[in-house]
C-alpha cells in the first residue's frame, strides 16, 4: 500500500463521523426531533383518586421540555403527618395534544402514600385546547422497582384540569 492511499483510507475514515456529528448540531437535525413542547407556566388543581382520597395539590410548573415545578397541597384530609409542599423538575416529552414527563419531586413530609421524600414524578397530559388540559401525574419512590422495598409506598395518582399561560 502506498503512503497516498493510507492517508485517504484514514481520511475517509474520519470524514463521517466529522460529517455526522456536523449535521446533529444544524438547523436540519434539530427539525427532525418530535417534541414540540413549548415554554409556558402551567396551573394545575389535582386530587389523588387512590391511596389518599381527596388530597387535594394546586402546583404550577414553569418551562418548556425541562420545567421546574412547586405546588402546595390545599387539601389532606386527616392525613398525619400532612405534607404542605412539593418542589420538583423534570422533563416533558410533547407530540401532538399528548404530553408526557419524568423527573423527581421533593415532598416536605415522609407519609405512608409517598414513604420517602424524594420521588419519582411521573404525568401524562392531553390538551383540550392550547389554555386548557387534563394531566394524571404519579409520585412514588419506586418501591415496586426495587428501591427501598420495605418502605411504604402507594403512591399518589392525581388527576386534574390545568391551566396554560404562554
Amino acid at each position: 500500500m502506498v503512503l497516498s492511499e493510507r492517508v485517504n483510507t484514514v481520511a475517509s475514515a474520519w470524514a463521517v463521523p466529522v460529517v455526522v456529528c456536523a449535521l446533529a448540531w444544524t438547523g436540519p437535525a434539530w427539525a427532525l426531533q418530535f417534541d414540540e413542547t413549548r415554554t409556558d407556566l402551567r396551573v394545575t388543581l389535582s386530587t389523588d383518586y387512590l391511596h389518599a382520597r381527596g388530597a387535594t395539590l394546586l402546583a404550577g410548573r414553569y418551562g418548556g421540555a425541562w420545567g421546574l415545578r412547586l405546588g402546595a397541597w390545599v387539601s389532606t384530609d386527616d392525613m398525619e403527618p400532612a405534607p404542605h409542599w412539593v418542589a420538583a423538575f423534570d422533563h416533558v416529552w410533547t407530540v401532538g395534544k399528548w404530553r408526557a414527563g419524568l423527573g423527581a419531586a421533593w415532598i416536605d413530609e415522609k407519609t405512608n402514600v409517598n414513604g420517602t421524600r424524594w420521588v419519582f414524578d411521573v404525568s401524562l397530559a392531553y390538551e383540550l385546547t392550547r389554555q386548557l388540559f387534563i394531566e394524571y401525574r404519579h409520585h412514588s419512590h419506586g418501591s415496586k422497582l426495587g428501591i427501598e422495598a420495605d418502605v411504604q409506598n402507594g403512591g399518589w395518582n392525581l388527576i386534574g384540569v390545568g391551566l396554560s399561560f404562554d
